[in-house]
C-alpha cells in the first residue's frame, strides 16, 4: 500500500509540473518539463510585484572544483512598469553588473514579440566563481517580466538544454 501511495504521489508531482503554469495578472505561461524543478518560495519585489524562485534538483551539478552546483530559475515580475525593457535591463544590470555575451530577439528563439533576451556571465565576489545565464525581458498587461536561468559558468552547458527547454515553454 505504501509503494502505491508512494507511486501516485509521484506520478501526480510530475504531471503537476509538466502543467502550463500561468503568472498571476498576466497572460504570461510557462511549462517546467521536468520534475526536476522545484519550487522554492515567492517573494515580494520590492517595486511592486513578484519573484518567483525554482532549483533545479534532478541531479547533482558539480562543478571543475567539485563543489556542488544548484541551478535557479528566478521570475521577476514588476506590475505597471513604465520604463522600456533596455531600461529595466539597465536596471537590473546595475543592480548586479554583468558581461553581455549574447542579446537575442524574437528570431534568435526568444518566445515574446518585441522582448529582449542576453546570455551573460558575471563573477561572484563572494566566491570568486564564474556564472552565466540567459535572461529573457518582455510585457504582458503592463506588468514586465524577466526569466532568468542561472549557473556555474563550467556547467552552463550542461543545464542550457533544461534552460532552453523552459524558454521555449513560455507563451
Amino acid at each position: 500500500m505504501k509503494k502505491l501511495l508512494l507511486f501516485l504521489s509521484l506520478l501526480l508531482s510530475v504531471s503537476a509540473t509538466a502543467q502550463r503554469l500561468t503568472i498571476p495578472g498576466t497572460d504570461v505561461q510557462y511549462r517546467l518539463n521536468s520534475e526536476d524543478w522545484v519550487y522554492v518560495r515567492t517573494f515580494e519585489h520590492p517595486s511592486g510585484g513578484d519573484i518567483y524562485l525554482y532549483a533545479y534538483t534532478g541531479h547533482e551539478v558539480i562543478d571543475l572544483e567539485g563543489d556542488t552546483v544548484l541551478p535557479f530559475l528566478r521570475i521577476y515580475v514588476v506590475r505597471d512598469y513604465d520604463g522600456d525593457l533596455y531600461e529595466l535591463a539597465y536596471e537590473r544590470y546595475e543592480a548586479q553588473p554583468y558581461q553581455s555575451l549574447k542579446e537575442y530577439t524574437k528570431g534568435d528563439g526568444l518566445p515574446a514579440s518585441g522582448g529582449l533576451g542576453y546570455i551573460g556571465a558575471y563573477t561572484n565576489p563572494s566566491d570568486q566563481k564564474d556564472y552565466q545565464f540567459y535572461m529573457t525581458y518582455f510585457y504582458s498587461k503592463r506588468t514586465s517580466v524577466e526569466f532568468r536561468l542561472e549557473t556555474t559558468k563550467d556547467t552552463f552547458n550542461e543545464m542550457d538544454f533544461e534552460f532552453k527547454d523552459i524558454l521555449s515553454s513560455i507563451k
